[in-house]
């Protein structure tokens, strides 16, 4: 099929962030994971292949769609997009503070408190703080299921906190 000759080509440059930060996290992955059991390596091999696979699979229909001038990679306009305007830019930079702080707090406040806020919070931001009922139930919902599935029955090296020593003892 063969584009509109009046419509101007997508410029993708934004959308090349999540393989590019997929990437990166492959090597960091695959780089820390040298002193863990066996079985771990053995599944940080197995993600790590599955997202090669998708990143080679975004650059050849990038290519492809490139080559039939549907698509382009250009500087221009792409910061715009990535932000988006108005109340979405501060929404963004908001989301972006937000998990920039969940690293941050994390050593101190454990995975399961950090988690908890982060959760909450992201919602909150993203839909209103009339939500907060529904941001209760599904940050609590994610904690609970996270602590139970990589602290408790995986035995996830996480961050600890006042939540995890607590949950230690009941446990």
């Amino acid at each position: 099929m063969q584009p509109d000759p009046e419509q101007k080509p997508r410029n993708i440059l934004p959308d090349c962030i999540i393989p590019a930060l997929a990437l990166i996290f492959i090597l960091y992955y695959l780089t820390t994971i040298t002193e863990v059991p066996w079985i771990s390596q053995a599944s940080a091999i197995v993600v790590s292949g599955l997202l090669l696979l998708s990143i080679l699979a975004f650059i050849i229909r990038s290519a492809w769609r490139i080559r039939q001038h549907q698509e382009t990679l250009r500087i221009e306009g792409t910061l715009r997009v990535l932000l988006g305007e108005g109340p979405l830019v501060a929404k963004r930079i908001a989301l972006l503070i937000l998990a920039i702080a969940y690293v941050w707090f994390i050593d101190g406040l454990g995975f399961t408190l950090t988690t908890f806020l982060f959760v909450f919070s992201g919602i909150i931001l993203l839909s209103s703080r009339d939500n907060w009922k529904n941001a209760l139930k599904v940050s609590l919902s994610c904690t609970i299921i996270g602590y139970f599935v990589f602290i408790y029955l995986f035995k996830t090296r996480f961050p600890e906190g006042l939540i995890e020593h607590w949950l230690k003892g009941v446990l």
